[in-house]
């Protein structure tokens, strides 16, 4: 009984630091107090009761929905109120969101196995929670089966699926590229580059003239995922697969040395914004919108966070990440976000049934649009979504990042199911583009034999069906179309 106590206010205090801390998303906008939500005028309260029956108060289920996503906040929040003014109200229906910063995953975590977690959330342990019970596989409630078909094209083992069940659906995507300062470009007689040695010969051409103030290039490598969006993904677009290779089901690593090479070739030039090393995300992207920066690898994200948080004075341009071969060019490949899922405890309890009917409304083309319009999100539907969207005033830069000619939707990858001992490829890119690595080629054929070593493991033991990273149609998803 303590232990419960201490846990309540454990998590009474996270949701109190929570809500402080996450009253502003990654625009800079004010978001409305919590307690402010659901008020309306007499004359909206009046046309809200003549336009819906409500139902009996003490019938009302309150169904509690958690998430990181600071950055469409303000626009869920909303839909969430509209919901709950409209079909909420007519089904017994209310739905709570709640918002985490940094803390999210550890309070979530405390929460669910105490049992106090909500009824549905982000989550980033699909195979654990589900092993554990904490979460309900979507075919035992029948309301969900037009979502698990509607999406099924989408989701995979690693994304929705465990063990054949489906736990979630993909919601969105997230996408990439290169900004460019236009104003630089222009400055300095310069076309966008189409390849790795017209970004290179760009980069040096800034820098030289850029009086040390200047430079062309910068890969913020104290972003813990860059790794991940400025190296493995934008070197697929020029070699057809990334570190994993979906066709024969083996890590390749050898197949990301031409693009080191292209990296090594900007820091040699001296065309890198200094301490490229250790800048995170956030410095790279001030330095950029200070006008310090010719390029920058970007997300779709980045459309908002450049009018907003970091307000450009200047305009940008999203280009695809540069290839090797302009007439080889292959699509890039993408990842889809983790997606919601729902506790055990709704069917336990017996209103599964009222959070079916909240999560068909979370993934209904209404909510879709509004975020899309909204510039915030990009539905994994994509031109489903986007073809409905009304508003004449949309960023020129957010259509691109929505142009899903530009982008292929990948497999997931094993790599979480694999003990590594040692370095890890993260640490031995870090090293590499740190200038610590002698001998790039032995140090990628170790991660290969190190990484397929493991990969055997796993599946011999089990934790890996290697049949579910297989995708047969990879090359011919990823053929370029433009």
């Amino acid at each position: 009984m303590k232990s419960r106590k201490f846990l309540s206010m454990l998590l009474g205090i996270s949701m109190m630091i929570s809500v402080t801390a996450c009253g502003n998303d990654n625009t800079g906008q004010t978001q409305p107090a919590a307690e402010n939500a659901g008020e309306s005028t007499p004359a909206e309260s009046q046309e809200s009761q003549e336009s819906t029956e409500a139902a009996d108060p003490a019938q009302v289920q309150k169904i509690t929905m958690w998430s990181n996503d600071q950055h469409d906040q303000a626009i869920i929040d909303e839909k969430i109120q509209q919901f709950n003014e409209t079909i909420g109200k007519e089904k017994g229906i209310e739905v709570e969101y709640t918002v985490y910063g940094s803390d999210y995953y550890s309070t979530l975590d405390v929460a669910v196995s105490a049992g106090e977690g909500p009824d549905i959330f982000k989550c980033n342990k699909i195979g654990n929670y589900s092993e554990a019970g904490y979460i309900m596989p979507w075919e035992e409630e029948p309301a969900l089966q037009p979502l698990i078909d509607r999406f099924a094209q989408y989701n995979a083992s690693g994304y929705g699926e465990f063990g054949g069940k489906t736990y979630g659906v993909p919601i969105r995507v997230t996408t990439y590229g290169i900004a460019c300062n236009k104003e630089i470009f222009e400055k300095n007689g310069l076309e966008v580059p189409d390849t790795w040695d017209e970004m290179r010969e760009c980069a040096k051409v800034i820098t030289d003239n850029g009086g040390g103030q200047t430079y062309g290039y910068a890969l913020a490598m104290g972003y813990g995922s860059y790794n991940y969006f400025y190296v493995n993904l934008p070197n697929a677009a020029s070699v057809g697969d990334e570190y994993f290779n979906h066709t024969t089901g083996k890590y390749n690593f050898a197949g990301v040395r031409g693009f080191f090479g292209h990296l090594q070739d900007i820091i040699d030039d001296g065309s890198m914004f200094p301490g490229f090393e250790t800048m995170d995300g956030d410095t790279a992207r001030a330095q950029f919108s200070a006008g310090n920066i010719g390029m920058i690898g970007v997300m779709s994200s980045d459309v908002t966070t450049f009018k907003n948080q970091f307000p450009c004075s200047f305009e940008w341009e999203m280009i695809p990440y540069p290839v090797q071969d302009a007439s080889n060019r292959y699509k890039e490949p993408i990842g889809v976000s983790m997606s919601y899922v729902v506790s055990s405890k709704g069917k336990e309890a017996g209103y599964s049934d009222k959070v079916a009917e909240f999560l068909n409304y979370l993934y209904s083309d209404e909510l879709f649009v509004a975020t899309n319009e909204a510039q915030v999100d990009i539905s994994i539907l994509g031109e489903e979504i986007t073809s409905q969207s009304s508003t004449s005033d949309m960023d020129p830069n957010w259509l691109r990042f929505s142009d899903m000619d530009y982008f292929c939707i990948k497999y997931p990858n094993p790599d979480s199911d694999l003990t590594i001992e040692g370095d890890t490829f993260q640490d031995v890119y870090n090293k590499i583009l740190s200038g610590m690595v002698p001998d790039v080629d032995a140090a990628l054929a170790e991660l290969d034999e190190k990484y397929n070593a493991a990969l055997d493991a796993a599946v011999a033991e089990g934790k890996v069906n290697l049949e579910d990273y297989i995708d047969p149609d990879i090359s011919e998803k990823m053929k370029w179309v433009k």
